[in-house]
């Protein structure tokens, strides 16, 4: 007797149309893992580069601490 075998291996793909029936664009798994490993790289760049030492230089116009508030002046 033969036994039909049923397999969850099977791809899948998302067809997406616009209100006329015309296919726009077909989203497989490849784009799925493509999409993931960008958003962990972005994810890992993001995190290196928000830990990064600033480079220490001040500011060209730089003011000391006590000249940021202005005398009072009464004409």
């Amino acid at each position: 007797m033969y036994k039909l075998h049923h397999t969850n291996q099977e791809g899948w793909s998302v067809h997406v149309y616009n209100c006329d029936r015309r296919l726009l664009c077909t989203l497989e798994p490849s784009h799925g893992w493509a999409f993931a490993a960008g958003a962990a790289l972005g994810l890992a760049v993001a995190i290196v580069a928000y830990n990064l030492p600033s480079s220490g230089i001040p500011p060209a116009y730089s003011q000391p601490s006590s000249d940021l508030t202005a005398p009072l002046q009464i004409d």
